[in-house]
């Protein structure tokens, strides 16, 4: 198989602006990135070298690139359910947090999962959080995720004083499952996500995944209710989904535990084997 991700822009008016503005670095771009992404021109598509795509949105866009109707596989997600949650958590909340035999989700918990960078657009996360606040809602925002990068460390710095919000950079799973199991609602911002593994985490665990509607993500969520377009919108939904009875939350994730992409990819290892003896690997 070839590996051969979309590293950079190949669109005609962006290669002419480069060579106009950098004509000695135009060429070197191009062939550099094909040479990275491993897009070996003459390799074609056969037995031997299948295209493979994440989601049936990303199979979608390999399509129009010119290459025959890839084979699927979603990538592999393990629930989080299997780590044991600490008894004494250093970001519990009081009373409803309360550990007993059945956790009691606190409906005014948002959580957001995933690397802490520029592109997951975690300011919009506190936007909503503020406009909820200010709509008299008393939300609290927790961020948890890889933090390894200079804007990382930028956007800790700027909301480590936030009343409203827990940040947890660089967690362990252990105090993931915990975050997980406390919190009704996630927020996933990203836009044109190919498919969102921490989404799909979200399910496992019980927390109701707000996502764009865009991209392979949609493939995951499939309930009008937690897609929105804009900031609007989302806050809009938010509120409504935070007064529905906990019966109507179950129902709506009983549904979302059965869609094709997140069954297939809790049976990533048995998927990969059927696509790797249907091309004869």
């Amino acid at each position: 198989m070839v590996h051969g991700p979309l590293l950079f822009d190949p669109s005609a008016k962006s290669l002419r602006f480069l060579g106009a503005k950098f004509p000695y670095l135009r060429g070197f771009y191009t062939r550099f990135c094909k040479g990275l992404a491993g897009a070996c021109v003459g390799i074609g598509v056969g037995p031997r070298n299948p295209v493979v795509a994440n989601s049936r949105w990303t199979a979608h866009l390999v399509q129009k690139c010119g290459a025959e109707q890839p084979s699927l596989l979603y990538p592999p997600v393990q629930p989080l359910c299997q780590f044991p949650l600490r008894s004494v958590s250093p970001f519990a909340q009081p009373a409803i947090f309360t550990r007993g035999p059945q956790s009691v989700r606190d409906p005014y918990l948002i959580v957001v999962v995933g690397r802490i960078v520029r592109n997951k657009r975690l300011e919009d996360a506190v936007t909503l959080l503020d406009r909820l606040r200010r709509c008299g809602i008393p939300a609290h925002l927790k961020i948890i995720g890889h933090a390894r990068c200079a804007y990382a460390g930028r956007f800790l710095r700027r909301y480590a004083s936030h009343p409203h919000i827990s940040l947890l950079p660089n967690a362990d799973q252990a105090a993931l499952a915990e975050v997980l199991s406390r919190a009704r609602i996630g927020l996933h911002m990203y836009r044109g996500e190919h498919f969102g593994i921490a989404v799909a985490e979200m399910i496992c665990a019980g927390v109701l995944p707000f996502v764009h509607d865009s991209g392979g993500v949609c493939e995951l969520v499939t309930d009008p209710s937690l897609k929105f377009v804009t900031t609007t919108d989302l806050l809009h939904k938010v509120i409504a989904v935070m007064s529905w009875k906990e019966a109507i939350c179950t129902q709506r994730l009983a549904v979302l535990k059965t869609t094709p992409a997140l069954q297939k990819a809790l049976r990533f290892p048995s998927e990969c084997e059927r696509l790797l003896q249907s091309v004869g690997l």
